[in-house]
Formats: structure tokens, sequence, C-alpha cells
């Protein structure tokens, strides 16, 4: 694989494969035409990007003379096209539609040759947290991965692997989250008072979670938070780099927070202030009533606030979905959103640690409110509420009124 962003790659860095005579590998793979014209031909372009999304994802650079001894690239000859919109949506579609389930994430890059209506494409296939993927068209069936020597067909033991690879990447991701939750509760990071409530949202590229992966160096971090213009990570903040990335401590406008930003993608952010008041008196009601409270308007703002920054932050370090997002409630036993209208008590958090179903964000497309619906519902439902009264019956975002 090409070791930049695939909008970054040029003809120059084309060039250096072949100057540097590197060679195909496990992650890297070269063809000198797009030959998909018959289903023998087609079969074998779906077995090279299945392969490369069952093992740990890699770049199929196509418009490459190769030395077919060696494997290694001798000479730029490109492949024609007419027009690039067309050619990525012709393949994006054929891919969708031949393998399963769908790989995502896949991307598309042509560079233009000076010979007119020529260019060389690259195509680079993420490493999938949902494989094993299959061939599908034309009845196949069959599966493929990689080996350093290029694709194969998967035998019955790498089939049970990789089926149970799903299972085991779930379980790295809870007990990680279980970690995080129980060195917060017992606040290793000195940002709980009291015992404290606080809430807990983590974004975790998936990744992270690949053991191919290249961690992101600091100043990378920081010149992402920074091109984030962020108001609820970077603003009124101190930077502190430690050996897993960059920790923020915010403590500015009754907003207590800690974000981490980790070098393997992960954001961390915890906040237990402004969020929540410990025996907070309803107004206007008599007798008093006196509840432990967790104000809606500014949970569902800091929330959006929150996940917009965290896309750009992502897009400014290169990271691209599957990313799962996760909202837990930590020591809120007791803890509520009263009735806005009639302050009533409807139902209050009964968990130490409150666990909202994880977010699986596959692209952006869809406004973050929209996304977002889910886990505020469950929020509500887990303060006596049927829904989030800040969506219409159509699921439209109109806010608390």
């Amino acid at each position: 694989m090409i070791n930049k962003k695939i909008e970054e790659i040029t003809l120059d860095d084309i060039q250096l494969l072949i100057d540097n005579s590197v060679c195909e590998s496990k992650t890297l793979e070269y063809k000198r035409d797009l030959n998909i014209d018959n289903d023998t031909n087609k079969k074998e372009f779906l077995a090279d990007i299945s392969s490369f999304a069952n093992s740990i994802g890699g770049d199929i650079i196509i418009g490459l003379e190769e030395d077919s001894q060696d494997k290694i690239p001798i000479n730029i000859c490109g492949i024609s096209y007419q027009n690039e919109d067309f050619l990525v949506r012709k393949l994006e579609s054929f891919i969708r539609d031949s393998i399963q389930p769908i790989i995502l994430n896949i991307q598309f890059k042509v560079l233009p040759l000076e010979t007119d209506n020529k260019g060389v494409l690259i195509i680079r296939i993420p490493q999938s947290i949902i494989s094993p993927h299959r061939i599908e068209y034309k009845n196949s069936g069959k599966f493929y991965t990689r080996n350093s020597k290029g694709k194969y067909p998967m035998d019955v033991n790498e089939l049970r692997l990789a089926f149970n690879s799903g299972i085991d990447l779930s379980k790295r991701i809870e007990e990680f989250k279980l970690n995080q939750y129980y060195k917060l509760i017992s606040n290793k990071s000195n940002l709980l008072t009291s015992n404290s409530p606080i809430l807990v949202v983590h974004y975790i590229p998936i990744s992270s979670f690949n053991n191919a992966l290249q961690l992101f160096s600091m100043s990378d971090i920081k010149q992402a938070i920074k091109k984030s213009n962020s108001t609820a990570f970077g603003n009124f903040a101190l930077n502190k780099i430690n050996v897993d990335g960059v920790s923020i401590n915010h403590n500015q406008y009754n907003e207590k927070s800690l974000a981490n930003f980790n070098n393997n993608g992960i954001i961390e952010k915890a906040t237990s202030s402004n969020i929540f008041e410990k025996d907070f008196e309803l107004p206007g009601i008599i007798p008093k009533v006196v509840i432990n409270c967790i104000f809606s308007e500014t949970l569902l703002n800091s929330i959006i606030r929150d996940f917009n920054e965290m896309k750009n932050y992502y897009k400014n370090l290169g990271i691209t979905p599957p990313i799962i997002v996760s909202y837990s409630f930590l020591n809120a036993v007791n803890y509520t959103i009263p009735n806005d209208s009639l302050y009533r008590v409807l139902g209050k958090i009964d968990k130490e640690i409150l666990c909202i179903n994880d977010l699986y964000i596959d692209d952006f497309n869809q406004t973050t409110e929209t996304i977002l619906k889910p886990v505020f519902d469950s929020i509500w439902n887990a303060c006596g509420y049927e829904k989030c009264p800040a969506f219409d019956a159509d699921g439209n975002y109109i806010g608390l009124r």
C-alpha cells in the first residue's frame, strides 16, 4: 500500500514504485489492464477486491506494466477511460452488487496521463470488520484472502477464523470501553469529584483495532485538532502529550471535561459538570421539588457539537468510517431529565454504568441529528420517556420546545 492518503497520491509516487523496484506484496498489486470484459475476468477482478478486504487491506494499481517473474512495475502505460466519475460509479456498482456483505469505504482515484483519455487507476480497499466477503457474481460463492504472494481461496480453517474474528473484535472493543470506565470511576484522571456523574463518549474507528495499524504522530494529532477549529475539544484547554496521544483538560464556563486523542485514532471525552446538577430545585413548583437533574438542552447541544467536531477531526487526520460511537453515563444513578412542561419525574437512571447501544456508522451522509436519534431516544428511555421530544413524528429534528 502506498503510504499516503489516496487523495494525495500523484504520478510521482507511481514513478517511485518503478524507480525503487517495489514488488507486489500482501497490500499492493499491479495490473496492466482493467479486465472486466467477460465473466472469467470479472470473477478475477472481484477475487482481487475481496481478498484485500478479507486480509489487511491494500492498493490495486491498474495501468502499470510489470515484470511477470519478479512482480515489479517497469512502465506506466495507463488505461483508457472517457470519464472518471462514470468509471468509478460503474466499478462501485459492480463491486456492490457482486460481493456480499458489501465492502464499505472502497476508494478510487484516477491519475490522468498526458496522453488523452488515459490514466492510472488506484483502488484502495480497507480491511473489513465484517469479513469474510464472498463473491456472489454468477453464483461463484468463493472466499479469497491474501498473503505475500497474492490472493488465494480461503480454506475451512481460515473461514472459521474469519467468521470468529468479528466476534473477537466486538469483545476487544467492549473490554477496552469497560477498562476506560473503571479508570474514570476510580478517578485516575482526577476528573471526578465526590463521585460526580459523568457522560462518556468513545469514537472508535474500526481501523484502530487493525493489527497492521500505523499510529499517528503527536504533531499529526495536534495539527488535526487545530484544523478542526474545535470548541469542545480545543479552546481554553491545555494540551498534554502522553504515551498514548494528546489529552486536553477543559475547565471553563462551567464545563469540566477531559478529551483524549489516542495515537490509534480513538477519541474519549468525559464531561462531569455542566450537564448535571445534584439537588436541583425545579422552578415554580409548590411544594418544592428537588431532583438530581440532567439538563436536556445542554446534553443535546453538547453531543451534537462534539459529534460534528469529531467528523472534522477525523477528516483532517485522514480517518474514514466505519466508526463505532458509544455513549455511557457513569455514577448517574437517580439522575433524570424532568418533564419540560409539567416538571414531573417520569423515571430515573438505575444503573451505575448505563451503556447506550453503540452506533455503527459507515458513512456521514446523513445529518448529525438523524444519526444520533437512536442515542437520544435511548437516553430519554432511561429517564422514563417513550422517545426524545426533540424529533417530530417523521423523525425530523426540531429541537426542544
